[in-house]
């Protein structure tokens, strides 16, 4: 509690009450109003980037970025031992659920901050095709390694709840990553096109728990994983954590996603991106190699799996929306052409 109070003195705040709402967050209420107090994991090597965070916040006018307080010395933390703290307002807990209308405004909000900190930057082409030429092979070995546990479970005379469930999600799995090779091509035959790419200030964590809205007004908290890198990766972020549960509003999300392109439209690569990024099949094949040899339980062991699979069916929805909704390549037509 020294420790506390030593650095919201560095801030001019008198506590009145010091009440803990998680391991390293803090309630601080003194005889004027509530703050936040944050016990980050900042190091001084990353520190950096999170105060760029704040710079860009002011000049670009970006309002999704709950501001934090400035010290006496006016700096945006205080150092304490070996532990970087800020203060921001209280602006109430963090989001447990989300309606549309909301969903709405954050992905608005988010395209809104992507396209305000927009660059441009040059890739190699042959880099880029060797790299996905090499996941395109690697998701092939995933699809028959997927393919022989399938047969071996069947085999069996009697199956385990986790063998009959990926007996049963084989259909989806085999058609994801048959759908992911066909989004490969189409992101390499754009690539050819033009090797442009654009990276723009992302959270890097976005969730319902660094959500907050106040008065109104939503922001992001939590900026302190923040860096420059293509915008789907903020997108991707949020959708994995998002629709890993049986109930996800995937159709709010859709529309969520448009309110997305309004404000910052994606190419066509990016939108492929995307999509492979959705798709990605690592993290199911990893749950069913490790399914002999884990010390998870067996009812554990299901409930990742279904996490997994509901965010690789979503990627599916996804996928089909992403063809119904916006102008992408059919390279089949073009192969007819030709």
């Amino acid at each position: 509690m020294d420790t506390l109070k030593a650095v919201l003195q560095a801030y001019s705040i008198q506590p009145f009450y010091i009440e803990k709402q998680t391991e390293h967050l803090y309630k601080v209420q003194d005889h004027y109003q509530q703050y936040a107090l944050k016990q980050s994991r900042l190091t001084q090597e990353t520190v950096g980037m999170w105060e760029q965070v704040y710079n860009i916040a002011y000049t670009d006018f970006l309002s999704l970025v709950l501001p934090v307080y400035l010290t006496k010395q006016g700096k945006l933390y205080e150092v304490q031992g070996d532990s970087i703290y800020y203060v921001t307002p209280w602006k109430g807990n963090s989001l447990t659920e989300l309606d549309q209308p909301t969903i709405e405004k954050l992905f608005q909000s988010i395209g809104r901050m992507h396209a305000k900190t927009k660059q441009q930057q040059m890739v190699d082409s042959d880099q880029l095709k060797r790299t996905f030429q090499h996941y395109k092979q690697h998701c092939k070995q995933l699809q028959q390694e997927l393919l022989a546990a399938v047969e071996q479970y069947e085999k069996n005379r009697f199956m385990s709840p986790f063998e009959l469930l990926v007996c049963t999600q084989f259909k989806e799995l085999d058609y994801s990553l048959k759908e992911t090779e066909r989004r490969i091509e189409q992101l390499l035959y754009e690539q050819e096109e033009n090797s442009t790419w654009y990276y723009s200030l992302c959270h890097k964590n976005i969730t319902t728990s660094h959500t907050l809205t106040h008065q109104a007004q939503l922001y992001l908290i939590n900026w302190e994983k923040a860096s420059f890198d293509y915008s789907i990766f903020d997108l991707v972020t949020f959708f994995q954590q998002e629709t890993s549960e049986y109930d996800a509003p995937i159709n709010w999300f859709m529309h969520g996603f448009d309110k997305y392109m309004d404000e910052n439209e994606l190419t066509k690569k990016e939108l492929y991106l995307l999509v492979i990024q959705l798709l990605d099949p690592q993290a199911y094949l990893a749950c069913v190699t490790a399914h002999k040899e884990t010390k998870a339980t067996m009812i554990e062991q299901i409930i990742h799996l279904q996490h997994i699979f509901r965010r690789i069916l979503f990627g599916l929805h996804f996928s089909a929306y992403v063809d119904q909704t916006y102008d992408t390549i059919d390279l089949e037509d073009l192969d007819d052409t030709d």
